[in-house]
């Protein structure tokens, strides 16, 4: 008798064991690599150096190769899963594909940050907004370095570097919530202003498989793969805590209630979303045409949209009212916001504007900064006002989402590696061929640039190098890219829309 030949899921099973532990041992590793770049040269002593004065550089310029390497490693991992996704269907197999990254986002939420101060900052807000006379919107993190729970933070591998909080009120929430229940316990209060982006994380995927299953179920899997399993998220989110996390889990929620036909849950999703950071704003107008358009009937469903207008708007007063300080609550937005010279769309405006003189150097008094703000902002309405003309249907707004949020990227002032995880939430909504090209470039980018924070810290690269190449390669390359795989998607749709009724009415068909 011959040997019993392996079934098909048999061998998909085999398959998917591989892939699974492959993608667990590498990020294990990458995470060792991450958090040995994070501790080089931390010097309980003298915590807030910048660069650290004790690192390690020939250790740290090989921690940062490895953390680059491994990243893509990881990204290309991940796409393995995800076009294999159809080998997975089926309840065992499913379940297992879904629990890999599941597993991932627990782990890492678990230990902590690697690559990115943030989460401290967070807390940081969260402190400001707990001491009398002092305002998160007003006093800048870096004021806390000089308090004793600064000190705290400076020990965990803060840095006394960032501005006033740029974010909503509803996270400002969340961070004083954090500190207030976690005290002097760092560790503790990580955890917990890390949990809203984890949560924000699962709920997105949960919603994604059951948006796209009513959509196009046979790529359900691939959708939450792609959303869910991408190193983007896994890292950022459930490992660096970064409030995008929950920001994301909030728009599609939105997208998902407009899909469902629920105006009121869309309205108060993206107003939540708003109030925690300000990068959904630009989907606003597309996603109200699309609730125009596609508007509920009666008395009754009027009724509910209005009070999620009403609602969402007296939210929006009671949270920012304990904080308001008129025009300087907005510092914090305004700094984030403002562009510098960098190879980006922005800092090649704010350098053609004459922001610097001929050594590089920022031209005192210049008005280029704010000059390069307003047409920036101008090219961003005329992409969300071009949005609303294909956003009737519900894979229409998606796409159109996703390309509104693809050209805010690229024109983004400041590039960090988790600010691709708007466009990267929403393209896994239509999961189609060019939806997974486009999201693995925009991952990529990220994971290529991922250790230039800490590799700036321990004094490995310059602030240029910095600034130039983590723009370049984070966000300008890889936004360019995914536009054009967006754009080119579309042009083919609509050639194949043009040519189908010609070739029914061709063979005798009615043309509809």
């Amino acid at each position: 008798m011959g040997r019993p030949r392996l079934t098909r899921q048999g061998t998909a099973a085999i398959e998917l064991a591989v892939a699974g532990v492959a993608f667990l041992a590498v990020l294990a590793r990458l995470w060792a690599a991450q958090r040995a770049l994070w501790n080089n040269g931390l010097d309980p002593l003298d915590p807030f150096a910048q660069p650290r004065t004790t690192a390690d550089v020939p250790a740290g310029t090989a921690d940062a190769l490895l953390v680059t390497t491994l990243g893509a490693v990881l990204t290309l991992l991940w796409l393995w899963l995800v076009v294999r996704a159809g080998r997975w269907r089926g309840r065992p197999l499913t379940a297992v594909a879904i629990g890999i990254p599941v597993v991932a986002a627990l782990a890492l939420y678990a230990a902590p940050p690697t690559l990115s101060i943030d989460a401290y900052s967070y807390l940081a807000h969260g402190h400001l907004a707990l001491t009398p006379g002092r305002n998160p919107y007003v006093d800048a993190a870096a004021s806390v370095g000089s308090d004793p729970y600064g000190a705290l933070l400076g020990a965990a591998g803060w840095a006394p570097v960032h501005p006033q909080s740029p974010y909503g009120p509803l996270w400002t929430l969340l961070e004083r919530t954090a500190v207030a229940l976690s005290g002097k316990d760092v560790g503790l209060g990580v955890r917990l202003v890390k949990l809203p982006a984890l949560l924000g994380l699962l709920a997105a995927a949960a919603l994604t498989w059951d948006l796209v299953g009513r959509l196009r179920p046979q790529h359900r899997l691939r959708a939450v793969l792609l959303l869910l399993g991408n190193p983007l998220a896994l890292i950022e989110f459930a490992g660096d805590g970064h409030n995008d996390g929950l920001m994301i889990g909030l728009v599609v929620l939105a997208l998902w209630a407009c899909a469902r036909r629920r105006p009121a849950l869309a309205i108060v999703a993206l107003a939540l979303a708003v109030l925690v950071k300000a990068s959904p704003l630009v989907l606003v107008l597309p996603l109200l045409t699309h609730l125009l358009q596609n508007r509920v009937p009666g008395r009754r469903s009027l009724a509910a949209t209005a009070g999620a207008v009403v609602g969402s708007t007296a939210l929006a007063a009671l949270l920012v009212a304990p904080y308001w300080a008129g025009a300087a609550t907005f510092r914090g937005l305004a700094a984030s916001g403002t562009p510098g010279p960098s190879w980006s769309p922005s800092g090649l405006l704010f350098v053609l504007l004459g922001g610097v003189d001929r050594d590089g150097s920022p031209v005192p008094g210049s008005n280029a900064g704010g000059t390069a703000q307003l047409a920036l902002g101008a090219v961003l309405a005329a992409g969300s006002i071009a949005a609303c003309f294909t956003s009737r249907s519900v894979v229409g707004l998606l796409r159109s989402c996703a390309a509104v949020a693809l050209l805010a990227l690229l024109l983004l002032p400041v590039e960090w590696p988790w600010y691709a995880a708007l466009p990267a939430a929403i393209l896994p909504l239509v999961p189609d061929g060019a939806a997974v090209a486009a999201t693995a470039v925009l991952v990529l980018g990220s994971r290529l640039v991922a250790p230039y924070g800490d590799a700036a810290a321990v004094g490995l690269v310059g602030h240029d190098t910095f600034r130039n190449e983590q723009a370049l390669v984070g966000q300008t390359l890889p936004a360019l890219a995914a536009l054009a795989l967006a754009g080119a998607r579309a042009v083919a749709l609509r050639v194949d829309a043009v040519r189908r009724p010609r070739a029914d009415g061709a063979a005798g068909r009615p043309v509809p």
